[in-house]
């Protein structure tokens, strides 16, 4: 495998500060609001474990609708976990995962475990005195995972759950997109657990002098290291999708949810990506609603329209309340988060306009793109005479950065990539969820990397971010029995590997992470192929041997990409590229080639 050893441990110092940060900020709370009534202790399992919680009060006589926090971060410990949803009248149970902060047990970070133990504290919480027995499941990110496990359980008295920001195949989400180790955040996340381990034991100590919680901590750092339990270790030794990922996948589990569910996602998030194994699409539509925006890992606590429909939804589902929200749209795009407050890490984001589509899965027609000679991208497919290839190099040599973040977006070298461009478009084109790019492609080498980005080219000569997608050629073998047109699942087991014949052309598809995004009039699509580079918190490793990879455009091997159409509102003028949420812009460096570019699909 590829020497990493270096990245690791540069990332180890850069991205461990950064990954603390953004773990508790996706547990923490507003600013208190009101008096609430505190109480803590722990909860006894089946298996002789505890796990710590925290439960908070409204001032008012119960009993109480309860929402449950539950992560593995210091949801038993924080007396802020959710205080911002008792002054709306709801009980709030903060819960940790066995093994992680003051609970003791194994921390297998998500399973069926998580699932079980998250049963018993819904099943605790509906039966307590201050409780109507009403229960739902609040957060994003761990505590958006841990919903999915612990709803499949089917716990009595579980009404209601909001499973954001989410990972539910982690080997395609985030460990291995497209089968190419990302040896950056999975690294930084788990290293950063005894910093914040060690707050939830000082916090329960000053607060409830709980003299047993530092004790838990120090133990559970030391077990976080055990070969059977260590994520990055395991991560390191298996490089293919296998029993242990289908293992910690929620994908298989989902199926068993039967409470109604309200998701948020971001297209760019920095964290966990966007993928979160198409979750939403198995619990049945009727149950299901989603919010998507462009934007960050954080909207769920920066974007008032989100919070607007999750206090609906769950006023509706576990308080009881006949406000009509079963009626409303179960899909709904927030386009063109803008910060409000550009520089300001806390400012809240803002949509352009927002979307409504009937329910999940969204039908969209598939429209496919042909790569063509002179580095064009066409709706017509290469003529019969066609015979086009162009060559890049692999890696680039350099400290390239190519981030989509608040560092900047910056094209890499010349001679390492390539870009195929469609002439202005005649009309707005209107996309929704995942993509393919469907490359036929030779090298010098018998494996390569290839990381394929979607954006688009505006009329006022900036370039902006829409979407990534990632692939190592050797892994290129399919699941054909969830492929689709528009959705390449990768296979990922060892026996699928197939090297490359050096020289000879091959097909890969590569999944092109779900997206929504309006391409206006007088802009252009463009599609850039090169080497996977740091996106958000992602880092790749990179294969030892360097090549030249040569995409091949004739009528023999056509190259396309398709992308899912659908129209839907959106705003007429071009999104600002200073305040748009993680969609930035570069200068265009290319040129737009002369005519007339693709129409809406008829």
């Amino acid at each position: 495998m590829p020497k990493i050893s270096v990245v690791r441990a540069a990332l180890a110092v850069a991205l461990a500060g950064v990954v603390f940060a953004t773990a508790s900020l996706a547990c923490a709370a507003p600013a208190a609001e009101g008096g609430t009534i505190r109480e803590w202790g722990y909860l006894s399992l089946p298996d002789g474990n505890r796990m710590r919680y925290s439960v908070l009060l409204p001032p008012e006589p119960g009993p109480h609708p309860v929402l449950i926090e539950y992560d593995g971060y210091s949801a038993g410990s924080d007396p802020d976990i959710g205080r911002r949803w008792t002054s709306r009248g709801y009980a709030i149970v903060g819960v940790n995962v066995p093994g992680t902060g003051c609970s003791t047990g194994d921390n297998r970070v998500f399973d069926d475990t998580v699932g079980v133990a998250g049963a018993t504290a819904v099943e605790w919480a509906a039966n307590q005195p201050w409780s109507t027995g009403r229960v739902g499941m609040i957060g994003y990110s761990y505590s958006g995972y841990s919903q999915l496990w612990t709803a499949a359980q089917r716990p009595k008295g579980l009404v209601a759950i909001t499973p954001s920001k989410n990972v539910a195949d982690p080997y395609r989400d985030v460990g291995y997109p497209g089968g190419i180790q990302n040896v950056g955040f999975p690294t930084g996340w788990w290293n950063g657990f005894p910093a914040i381990w060690n707050r939830a034991g000082e916090m329960a100590a000053a607060l409830d002098g709980d003299s047993e919680c530092a004790a838990i901590v120090e133990q559970n750092i030391a077990k976080a290291r055990r070969a059977d339990i260590d994520l990055e270790r395991w991560l390191d030794t298996d490089h293919f999708f296998g029993q242990r990922y289908a293992d910690k996948s929620a994908y298989f589990r989902v199926p068993a949810i039967d409470v109604p569910a309200f998701g948020t996602q971001s297209w760019q998030d920095e964290q966990v990506g966007t993928r979160a194994g198409y979750y939403e699409e198995l619990i049945p539509p009727d149950k299901m609603w989603l919010a998507s925006s462009n934007g960050d890992h954080h909207t769920d606590i920066t974007s008032s329209e989100i919070d607007s429909m999750l206090q609906r939804f769950l006023a509706h589902f576990v308080k009881g309340e006949d406000n009509g929200f079963e009626r409303e749209p179960h899909v709904r795009l927030l386009q063109e988060m803008r910060t409000v407050r550009p520089g300001d890490p806390e400012s809240p984001i803002e949509p352009t306009v927002i979307a409504s589509l009937d329910r999940l899965p969204v039908a969209t027609t598939p429209m496919r793109l042909w790569l063509r000679e002179g580095a064009t991208l066409s709706d017509a497919p290469p003529s019969e005479r066609a015979s086009g290839t162009a060559e890049y190099r692999y890696p680039v040599d350099g400290p390239t950065v190519n981030d989509p973040d608040a560092e900047g977006w910056q094209p890499s070298g010349p001679d390492g990539h390539l870009t195929f461009t469609t002439a202005a478009l005649p009309a707005d084109l209107s996309f929704y969820g995942a993509g393919s790019a469907d490359l036929w492609v030779s090298s010098t080498a018998q494996d390569t990397d290839l990381q394929v980005t979607v954006s688009e080219v505006r009329p006022d000569g900036m370039e902006m971010f829409v979407q990534r997608g990632w692939l190592r050629a050797s892994r290129r073998s399919l699941d054909s029995s969830r492929t689709t047109e528009l959705r390449p699942w990768g296979d990922f087991t060892e026996p699928s590997v197939q090297p490359l014949s050096v020289g000879r052309p091959a097909l890969l598809r590569i999944e092109i992470n779900k997206f929504a995004h309006v391409f206006r009039a007088r802009s252009s699509i463009r599609i850039t192929i090169d080497a996977p580079s740091k996106t958000g918190y992602w880092v790749f490793e990179k294969l030892d041997t360097p090549a030249t990879n040569t995409v091949w455009t004739s009528a023999r091997w056509p190259s396309s990409v398709v992308l899912g159409y659908v129209p839907y509102t959106h705003a007429q003028a071009l999104p600002d590229c200073a305040t748009t949420s993680r969609q930035p812009c570069r200068a265009d460096q290319h040129p737009v080639p002369p005519g007339i570019g693709p129409r809406p699909p008829t």
